[in-house]
């Protein structure tokens, strides 16, 4: 006679006794699974949901899974709702956050993957779920590092772009200004080279406590880098308090301090933009308080000066490198320089990064450090950076011809061509003039450019992966990208910036933040590439970590094409590599 089956609980039980290739299967994964009715009674679970939310599976049998998810939220709710089943629906609960409950009451955020199995006539909700605890906290990691520095706890330049942006905005609803300082140290090389960098390193953190102690809760002052520090004052009335706090900052910076048992002093230069008076764009207003910060240096020393007729000789120099850009298009006086990325297994040429040059015909070689700041700042970037698609398409496919295995070529993309209404076209149009394969293109995005507007670069990278051209993240952690963005993108690479990749064999942060990202873009299906590799060391780490693939110095400085041409001759011989 066969044994009766209940009403509500399907046997599953009795059949994975008999099935023991199942539970091998089930209890062999690392994600927990569980078996649920179709109203929703936990049947079972494997020994990794055991692990995961504390609980023993004879503990849990019978039970509805509201012990372990809480099914009152949207369509985890309507699953087990009468009529017609979401479940049917091939998209529904793929890859979806929820908040789970261990044993000891204690949330945490869990992946849910549901699909729909049977059991004879008896339907089975299989739901598998993923801790994600150590991703989300790897994640906040990330993203305090990328909104902090990390010597001195002070907003970054990411956060301080962020809340200058907010500052202006808040300035604009209430009718009020705001005013951004620009503060840069004299005399902090010789501190470094006089008393060491953990002096020096420390001066900085007693700086840094200095000034948050002079603003207001409402104020940011941020760490640009080096010896370069930012305020943003923001609700203002007028200009008067402002004055005054540039001399209570002089005051402070000016003062000998103690540090490690070391009497240093150092002075300080200070330039200063007002919002809406001396300009309404972030950038803009950067710039001016630049020139003003420029004007204070070569006027003698230490002061403080606020843009205006002072500082309008040098905003007109600017201007003229403006239009010494323009003029370069014409003078043909650009030229690509061509960096290896290398399969990290086989350390093999798998594609090249394409960095423009500018041979000024007075101030001779530049970097695009130097002049893409102010490309960008203006229209001329559009046309410069269709210059630089177009000739390292041309310069790729003229490899090709010339007996190189194909390989990819990468193009970094600005903003302002990303928000260019032409930027998708002008890409189709430029590989059907050159006759590169689409495949053969990558083209090469910051999170910054990828989060200015999300929704517009996740439509338009994906009309770019329509048309068969790979698109990587560049500099990935320096920038706050969300992941549910992120996972949006039609992306087929990280790369990792070389600020991280330096210090990942001595600096455990480094390390971790490194192994996570090479993590998140796997579990993401991402390939992911390390920037700036100098040393076997680094190799070996990023290696063992499964990095795929692997940029910098150990393997060739940027090369004009011609010379690049030889080293990729002299490399042993490969299939072409996608």
């Amino acid at each position: 006679m066969c044994a009766k089956r209940s009403p509500n609980l399907p046997s599953l039980d009795a059949r994975f006794q008999r099935d023991d290739l199942l539970r091998a299967v089930t209890n062999g994964v690392t994600d927990g699974v569980l078996f649920l009715s179709e109203k929703g009674a936990i049947v079972d679970i494997n020994t990794a949901a055991e692990e995961i939310f504390g609980y023993a599976r004879a503990d849990l049998r019978g039970k509805d899974v509201a012990v372990l998810i809480p099914t009152d939220v949207g369509q985890w709710r309507a699953l087990f709702e009468p009529g017609p089943r979401l479940l049917q629906r091939s998209d529904f609960l793929r890859g979806q956050e929820f908040t789970g409950r261990r044993s000891n009451g204690a949330p945490f955020t869990l992946l849910l993957n549901v699909a729909l199995a049977h059991d004879g006539d008896q339907p089975i909700i299989v739901a598998v779920v993923r801790d994600m605890t150590e991703w989300k906290r790897a994640e906040a990691k990330i993203e305090e590092l990328t909104l902090h520095d990390p010597l001195t706890g002070l907003a970054n330049r990411n956060l301080f772009q962020l809340r200058l942006q907010d500052a202006f905005h808040q300035a604009e609803r209430r009718g009020h200004s705001a005013a951004l300082l620009l503060v840069d140290l004299d005399g902090f090389k010789g501190v470094n080279d006089n008393f060491g960098h953990a002096v020096g390193d420390e001066l900085l953190r007693e700086i840094a406590e200095r000034l948050t102690g002079v603003i207001r809760k409402i104020d940011t002052v941020a760490r640009l880098g080096g010896d370069e520090f930012a305020i943003i004052l923001g609700d203002l009335d007028g200009h008067e308090v402002v004055d005054g706090l540039a001399t209570r900052v002089m005051a402070i910076l000016t003062e000998p301090m103690t540090v490690q048992g070391c009497l240093v002093q150092v002075g300080a230069c200070i330039g200063i933009g007002f919002y809406p008076d001396d300009d309404t764009h972030p950038d803009e207003l950067m710039r001016k308080a630049d020139l003003a910060l420029h004007e204070a240096k070569t006027s003698g020393g230490s002061g403080y000066r606020t843009f205006g007729k002072g500082t309008r000789a040098p905003a007109r120099s600017a201007k003229a490198l403006e239009t010494d850009l323009r003029l370069g298009l014409v003078r043909d006086e650009y030229f690509l320089a061509y960096q290896p990325i290398v399969d990290a297994k086989r350390r093999k040429l798998v594609a090249a990064e394409a960095l423009v040059r500018w041979r000024h015909p007075k101030r001779g070689l530049m970097l695009p450090d130097t002049f893409i700041p102010v490309a960008e700042a203006s229209e001329v970037m559009v046309p410069l950076g269709q210059w630089i698609l177009r000739e390292a398409c041309r310069q790729a496919k003229a490899w090709q011809a010339a007996g190189l295995p194909p390989f990819r070529i990468g193009v970094n993309i600005s903003a302002r061509q990303v928000e260019d209404p032409d930027f998708v076209a002008g890409i189709s149009t430029v590989l059907e003039e050159t006759g590169l394969e689409p495949r053969w293109l990558g083209l090469e995005i910051t999170e910054g450019v990828a989060m200015g507007d999300a929704e517009q670069a996740i439509k338009k990278f994906n009309q770019i992966s329509d048309l068969g051209v790979q698109i990587s993240i560049d500099d990935f952690g320096t920038g706050y990208s969300s992941l549910a963005y992120l996972k949006r993108f039609a992306v087929q690479r990280l790369k990792i910036d070389r600020s991280f990749v330096r210090d990942i064999v001595d600096n455990s942060e480094d390390a971790a933040i490194t192994e996570t990202v090479i993590k998140m873009g796997h579990s993401l299906n991402l390939k992911v590439v390390a920037e700036g590799v100098e040393t076997e060391d680094q190799v070996d780490f990023l290696r063992t970590r499964k990095c795929d693939e692997l940029q910098g110095f150990l393997f060739s400085k940027p090369l004009p094409a011609e010379e690049f041409a030889e080293w990729a001759a002299r490399q042993p011989k490969r299939r072409a590599a996608g």
